[in-house]
């Protein structure tokens, strides 16, 4: 039997790309898993969650609504296992366009909300058994791709709070980890981004010959969630077809 199976997950942006796939399996798994969104309607997900899934709409830049979302995954047994803070705003900005408005939006949604959802759920981290956070970064700042600079900027911050947050929970056995995916042909940005030359230049850059999708990041996060890796905390894993190496 999975591990997971009667343990508690809480996943941040559940309703499209990694997240989604993550909840799944989870689900499938048997964990009950808590996960959060914008939308109001997430029967889709859920129909695949096999009565596991528990769905709430939240806005993650707003501390009321991540508030609310602990909140009502503890009131269903009082702890959480595991912790994926997973949701993000990737949007394109060049520098000259930055404004003070913009320069929120990204940390509040890409750093600030991982921070207050950890804090929120660290309570029901110290209670529950599986005692492992994952967030979700990005090899884009480590590449310096533009026209990426808050999002970047946001997203290195992320692996600073990582880091940092590994160090003083590590006392209590609490893992934090961080996995930053290369480009995943998610449906958003199959739609909205990816042009045949972006997938000719990755063809090009990275070592293996194939384009990733949500099912070659979401091992990993399993990975770092599960008692396997029981030995690590405060590392950046990295999945993006050996483009960028390290």
């Amino acid at each position: 039997m999975s591990e997971f199976s009667g343990k508690i997950a809480v996943v941040t942006g559940g309703t499209d790309g990694i997240g989604r796939q993550l909840v799944t399996e989870l689900a499938e798994r048997g964990a009950e898993v808590f996960f959060c969104g914008r939308r109001q309607d997430a029967s889709e997900v859920l129909d695949k969650c096999c009565g596991h899934g528990h769905y709430f709409m939240c806005d993650v830049a707003n501390a009321g609504d991540i508030r609310r979302f602990i909140t009502n995954t503890l009131a269903f047994r009082g702890s959480i296992d595991y912790l994926v803070n997973n949701v993000a705003f990737d949007g394109r900005n060049s520098f000259e366009e930055v404004t003070p408005e913009k320069f929120d939006n990204f940390i509040g949604v890409n750093l600030r909300a991982a921070v207050l959802t950890a804090r929120e759920a660290l309570p029901g981290l110290r209670l529950g058994m599986g005692r492992s956070i994952v967030n979700l970064g990005t090899t884009n700042w480590m590449l310096g791709l533009k026209p990426f600079t808050l999002y970047s900027s946001s997203k290195a911050g992320l692996l600073g709070f990582t880091r940092a947050m590994a160090r003083e929970l590590g006392a209590e056995c609490i893992r934090v980890n961080m996995v930053s995916p290369g480009w995943v042909m998610t449906r958003k940005q199959l739609e909205l981004y990816v042009t045949e030359q972006d997938k000719a230049d990755l063809m090009r850059d990275q070592a293996l010959p194939f384009l990733l999708t949500e099912e070659n990041i979401t091992p990993a996060i399993r990975f770092l969630l599960s008692s396997e890796a029981g030995g690590i905390t405060g590392q950046n894993l990295i999945v993006d077809g050996g483009k960028l190496m390290q």
